[in-house]
C-alpha cells in the first residue's frame, strides 16, 4: 500500500507565520522588559547609575552584533536552522538572566539575549517575505511587525501586576521563546519554497552595494538609525516625563501600555496598504504626525492628554518601523537578503543606543525633560525624507 505524503502541520505557510509572528511579540516584549524592572534591580543588586546604564545596554550591543552574523548565517545555511538557534538561545539567555545572582551574570547574560534576538531578526525577516503570497511581501511583513508592540503592551500588563517580582517577566520572557524554538525545529520544513537551496554567496560588498544598491543601503541605514533613535528615546523618556507632571508609577505603565496599543491598531490597519502604488503615503502621514505629536507631548499637563499622546505618538512612531521593516527585505535578493537586512537592524541598534544618551544631553542643555520630545523633531524630519526618499528610489530600481 502506498503511503500519502505527509501535508500536516510541518508544511502549512500559515504555522509559519503564526510562529513568525509570535517570535515578533517576543521582540516586541523583550525590548521593553528592560525597563519595566529596572527600579526592583537597582534595590536588588544595588546598581550604580554607571551599572544600571549597562544592563539597559547590553542587550543592544548584543543584539547589533547578532544582527550582523545572523544575517551573513541565514544567506549562506538554512534560513530555518539560523531562526531557530537564534530563538533558542535568545530564550535561554534570558531564563539565565531571571535566576542571576550577582551583577557581572545579570549584565552577561542580557547580553546574550540581545545577541540571540539579534540573530534571529535578519531570519524572520526573510522567511516572512519569501513565506509570503507573491506581490503581498510587504504586507506579511508589516503584519508580522504589528506583533512588536503586542508584546509591548503585555510586558507592561505583567509588570503593572507584578510590580515588585523583577524576575517573573524576564522568565516569562524567556520560557515561551525555548517553547518555539522547539515547534520551529519541529514543524517548519528547513528547505521552506525551496529558497533555501539556491544561494549564490553573495559578499558583503555584493549584497549591500552591488547592482547599484549603495544609495539604497545608505538610505535604509540612516531610515533605521534615525527611527530607532526616536523610538528608544520616547520609550526610555516619556515615563520620566509623566512622573514629572504628577502621573503615577501604576498609571506611567498603563500609558505605556496604551503607546503599545496605539502602536498594533495603526501597524494593523494600514498594513494592507503598503503592496498599493500610494504607500509612500502610509509613510508620509507617519512620518509627518511625529514631529506634531512630540510638540503636544512636550505640553501633557493631565492625566486624559497623556493617554492620548501616549496612543498617537505609539502608532505614528511604530508605523515608521512598520514601513521600513516592511520595505528593507525587498531591497535585496534573496541571495543576500539576510546581510542587507541584517545591516539595517545593526544601524537601528546603533540609534537605539543612541537615543537615550541624546536624551539625557538634552536635558543637560535645554533643563527640562519636555525639551527633549522637542529636540528630537528635527530627527523625524531627516527620518521622514530618507525612508520616503527610499520608496521612490527603489521604485526606479524595480
Amino acid at each position: 500500500m502506498t503511503s500519502k505524503p505527509n501535508v500536516g502541520l510541518s508544511h502549512s505557510p500559515v504555522l509559519t507565520a503564526s510562529i513568525c509572528f509570535m517570535i515578533a511579540v517576543f521582540e516586541g516584549y523583550d525590548l521593553q522588559v528592560a525597563g519595566i524592572v529596572a527600579q526592583n534591580l537597582v534595590a536588588r543588586f544595588e546598581l550604580s547609575t554607571n551599572l544600571l546604564g549597562w544592563f539597559f545596554s547590553a542587550s543592544t550591543i548584543g543584539l547589533f552584533f547578532g544582527a550582523i552574523l545572523g544575517g551573513k548565517l541565514c544567506d549562506k545555511h538554512s534560513r530555518v536552522s539560523v531562526l531557530a538557534g537564534s530563538v533558542l538561545a535568545f530564550g535561554l539567555a534570558s531564563v539565565f538572566t531571571a535566576v542571576s545572582v550577582n551583577t557581572s551574570m545579570l549584565i552577561i547574560s542580557r547580553g546574550l539575549t540581545g545577541f540571540g534576538l539579534g540573530g534571529a531578526l535578519p531570519a524572520l525577516l526573510a522567511m516572512t517575505a519569501e513565506n509570503a503570497t507573491p506581490g503581498k511581501e510587504k504586507r506579511a511583513l508589516a503584519l508580522l511587525y504589528s506583533g512588536v508592540p503586542i508584546g509591548g503592551g503585555l510586558v507592561s500588563l505583567i509588570g503593572a501586576a507584578m510590580a515588585d517580582n523583577w524576575r517573573m517577566p524576564i522568565l516569562i520572557g524567556g520560557i515561551i521563546p525555548v517553547f518555539f524554538a522547539w515547534v520551529i525545529i519541529k514543524y517548519i520544513p528547513k528547505n521552506q519554497k525551496g529558497l533555501e537551496t539556491v544561494r549564490e554567496n553573495l559578499t558583503t560588498r555584493s549584497a549591500l552595494f552591488g547592482e547599484g544598491r549603495a544609495i539604497i543601503s545608505i538610505l535604509v541605514w540612516l531610515s533605521f538609525f534615525s527611527t530607532l533613535v526616536i523610538l528608544y528615546l520616547v520609550l526610555n523618556w516619556l515615563p520620566t516625563l509623566l512622573t514629572s507632571i504628577g502621573v503615577t508609577k501604576q498609571f506611567s505603565f498603563y500609558a505605556q501600555l496604551l503607546f503599545n496599543l496605539g502602536g498594533f491598531l495603526i501597524c494593523y490597519s494600514t498594513a494592507f496598504l503598503l503592496d498599493g502604488r500610494k504607500n509612500w503615503i502610509v509613510a508620509l502621514g507617519g512620518f509627518s504626525a511625529i514631529p506634531v505629536i512630540l510638540y503636544f507631548a512636550s505640553l501633557i499637563n493631565s492625566d486624559v492628554m497623556a493617554i492620548l499622546v501616549a496612543m498617537a505618538l505609539g502608532g505614528s512612531v511604530y508605523l515608521t518601523q512598520s514601513f521600513l521593516y516592511a520595505l528593507a527585505p525587498t531591497l535585496y535578493p534573496p541571495q543576500g537578503r539576510g546581510i542587507g537586512v541584517g545591516a539595517a537592524v545593526a544601524s537601528g541598534r546603533i540609534g537605539s543606543i543612541s537615543g537615550p544618551l541624546l536624551g539625557a544631553l538634552l536635558i543637560s542643555s535645554l533643563g527640562s525633560t519636555s525639551s527633549v520630545l522637542i529636540g528630537v523633531i528635527p530627527i523625524a524630519i531627516i527620518a521622514g525624507i530618507c525612508a520616503i526618499s527610499l520608496e521612490f528610489l527603489s521604485r526606479r530600481k524595480r
